[in-house]
C-alpha cells in the first residue's frame, strides 16, 4: 500500500480526508497526520512516505511553503494540495512548486478519488521502474541490494518463490548484441526479468500460489514455453524465501544455470547443496590431443571428422555449454597458432556467440562451428551473389511478410539456401543488430498497426497475428520496445483518433 501523510489544521477536515482514504482509496493508508507544515516536514524526516496531502492555510508553515520544501528535499514524494475557493489563486501558484494536483474545498469524494487514482497511476509507474532496476541489479550479482531504501517497499510480501527459465543457449557474453531486456508488465502477479527474450527470472509471492506446488507450476510453464524453444533449462528453489534472502537466491539460480545448461537437453534443476557441490567438482580434460596433431599436419578432411566426433562424444557425456565453449575456444587457439584463421578475433567471437546462442542441438552446433572454420565464405558469396544490400533486403522482406511463422535463423537459412553462419555475417554487416532484435521490432511495429486500426481487438488476438502465442510474453516484449503496455497503446490510439475526429468536426461546423 502507498503511504500518506495528511496535513490539516481543522480536525473535522482532517477526519474527513482520512475517512475518504480509508473507505474510497484501498491502495493508500494514512501513516501520520500533522496540523501544520513544519510538523509535517519533521515527520517526513523519519517516515517513508509516498504522498503528502496538505491544506494551504495553516499556522507556523503554510501548505505552499511546505510543498516547496518537500519538492527540494524529497522530490519522489507526490503532493496534493487542498484549497478553499477564496485561496484559489494562491493554490494555483503552488502548482509551480511541482505539486501533482489540487482540490477545492469542500472536498467532494468523487474529485478526491479522481486525484488519488491519478496519483496511484504515477506511483505504480514509479515503483514499477524501481522494481525493474532492483531486478536487474540482482541479476548482475549486486550483493548489498537489500540495504537499499526501496528494496522492502518493492518486495513487501512475507515470502517469495524463485525460479529461472532459460530457452535454448546462454545469452551472448563476448559481443555487444544489443538484445532486448524483458520485464513483466505492471499487472502481472509475478515479477519477471530476462536478460533477453529467451529468459525469465520469476519471483512469485508465496500467498499468490493458491493451490499445488511451485515446482508443478514452473514445470507446467516450462513445457508451455517449449513451443517456442528447441530446449529449455529450468532452475528453481522449491522452498519460499524471505525478501532479504532473494539477492543470494538469485545469484545461486544464475550460477546453477551456467553450470547446468546442456545444449539440446530439456532439464529441470532444483537448487540444493548437493547439486552445487556436484557443479564444483566438474573436471576439465582437454581431449583435443589428436586434433592438435591433425591441425599441425593441416589435414582438413580429418580435422572435420575429428571435430564431429568430439561433438558427438560431448553430447553423449552431456557436457555443459560453458564446458563445450572452453573446448571450442581452445580449438580456435590451435587453428590460430597454425595460421588457419583469416579474420579478426572479434569477428570469430561474434560468430561463436551466434552459433551457441541459436543451436538447437549439438549436431547443429557442430555444423555451425565447422562452417566458421571453413574457407568457403567468399566462395559461397560468389556462388549465389548474396553479399549485397539487395539480397539482405530480400531476407528482411521475407521476415516482414511471414511474421506469424516461427521464424528463426535456421528457417531463414533454409529458405534462402545459405548457412546460418553466413546469415549472421549478413546481419552483422548490413544491420548491426541481432536477428532476434530485428524480428521483434518488425512484429511490434505490425502489432501497433493492427491495434491502431482495430482498438476493440483482444490483445491476445493481436499478439497471435504477429507470431506470439503467449499474451504476457507479447506484452513484455511490447513494453520493452515501445515503453508502454499494449493496453496503454490502445488507449492512446483511441484518444488520438477521438481528438482527430473532434478537430475535423469542429472545422466543418
Amino acid at each position: 500500500m502507498y503511504r500518506v501523510i495528511v496535513t490539516e489544521d481543522e480536525p473535522a477536515a482532517l477526519r474527513h480526508i482520512c475517512t475518504l482514504i480509508e473507505l474510497k482509496c484501498p491502495e493508500f493508508e494514512v501513516v501520520k497526520t500533522a496540523d501544520n507544515g513544519q510538523g509535517a516536514l519533521d515527520l517526513l524526516e523519519n517516515t517513508d512516505t509516498d504522498v503528502l496531502i496538505t491544506d494551504v492555510k495553516m499556522p507556523i508553515m503554510d501548505g505552499v511553503t511546505l510543498a516547496r520544501k518537500v519538492k527540494d528535499r524529497y522530490p519522489q514524494i507526490m503532493t496534493l494540495i487542498i484549497s478553499g475557493y477564496q485561496e484559489f489563486e494562491y493554490a494555483r501558484a503552488a502548482i509551480q512548486t511541482g505539486v501533482c494536483d489540487y482540490i477545492l474545498k469542500p472536498v467532494k469524494p468523487s474529485a478526491f478519488q479522481a486525484s488519488m487514482r491519478m496519483i496511484q497511476g504515477c506511483l505504480d509507474e514509479l515503483y514499477y521502474s524501481k522494481r525493474n532496476k532492483i531486478l536487474r541489479e540482482m541479476c548482475m550479482g549486486k550483493t548489498d541490494i537489500e540495504k537499499q531504501k526501496d528494496f522492502y517497499r518493492v518486495f513487501s510480501k512475507e515470502e517469495y518463490y524463485a525460479a529461472l527459465l532459460r530457452k535454448n543457449g546462454l545469452p551472448r557474453r563476448f559481443v555487444n548484441s544489443k538484445e532486448t531486456e524483458i520485464f513483466s508488465v505492471k499487472d502481472e502477479q509475478m515479477a519477471v526479468y530476462g536478460r533477453d527474450e529467451r529468459e525469465a527470472l520469476y519471483l512469485l509471492p508465496k500467498d499468490f500460489l493458491l493451490s499445488g506446488s511451485f515446482f508443478r507450476l514452473m514445470t507446467h510453464m516450462a513445457e508451455k514455453e517449449k513451443r517456442t524453444a528447441d530446449y529449455y533449462t529450468l532452475v528453481l528453489l522449491e522452498d519460499p524465501l524471505k525478501p532479504k534472502e532473494l539477492p543470494d537466491a538469485v545469484r545461486r539460480l544464475y550460477q546453477t544455470l551456467d553450470a547446468s545448461l546442456v545444449i539440446g537437453k530439456d532439464q529441470v534443476v532444483p537448487v540444493n547443496d548437493k547439486q552445487e557441490r556436484k557443479q564444483q567438482k566438474q573436471e576439465y580434460n582437454s581431449g583435443l590431443e589428436r586434433l592438435n596433431i591433425l591441425v599441425k599436419e593441416g589435414n582438413r578432411r580429418q580435422i572435420r571428422e575429428e571435430v564431429k566426433g568430439c561433438f558427438a562424444k560431448w553430447e553423449q557425456e552431456e557436457r555443459t555449454q560453458l564446458w563445450v565453449e572452453e573446448k571450442v575456444r581452445e580449438l580456435f587457439s590451435l587453428f590460430r597458432r597454425q595460421n588457419m584463421l583469416w579474420e579478426s578475433v572479434d569477428t570469430y567471437e561474434y560468430f561463436l556467440d551466434e552459433a551457441f546462442y541459436f543451436a538447437s542441438d549439438m549436431q547443429e552446433l557442430s555444423d555451425n562451428i565447422l562452417q566458421i572454420f571453413s574457407e568457403n565464405f567468399e566462395e559461397e558469396a560468389r556462388r549465389i551473389k548474396i553479399d549485397t544490400p539487395e539480397f539482405f533486403e530480400k531476407i528482411l522482406k521475407y521476415m516482414k511478410e511471414n511474421l506469424t511463422d516461427p521464424l528463426s535463423p535456421q528457417s531463414i537459412s533454409h529458405v534462402f539456401g545459405i548457412s546460418q553462419t553466413y546469415l549472421s555475417r549478413l546481419f552483422r554487416k548490413y544491420c548491426e543488430q541481432s536477428f532476434n532484435r530485428v524480428l521483434n521490432s518488425f512484429r511490434i511495429e505490425k502489432a501497433k498497426e493492427i491495434m491502431s486500426g482495430n482498438p476493440e481487438l483482444f490483445i491476445k488476438d493481436a499478439a497471435a497475428m504477429v507470431g506470439f502465442s503467449d499474451q504476457f510474453y507479447f506484452s513484455r516484449i511490447f513494453r520493452t520496445v515501445t515503453g508502454i503496455s499494449p493496453s496503454e497503446y490502445i488507449e492512446k490510439a483511441v484518444r488520438d483518433k477521438n481528438s482527430l475526429n473532434k478537430g475535423e468536426n469542429d472545422a466543418i461546423s
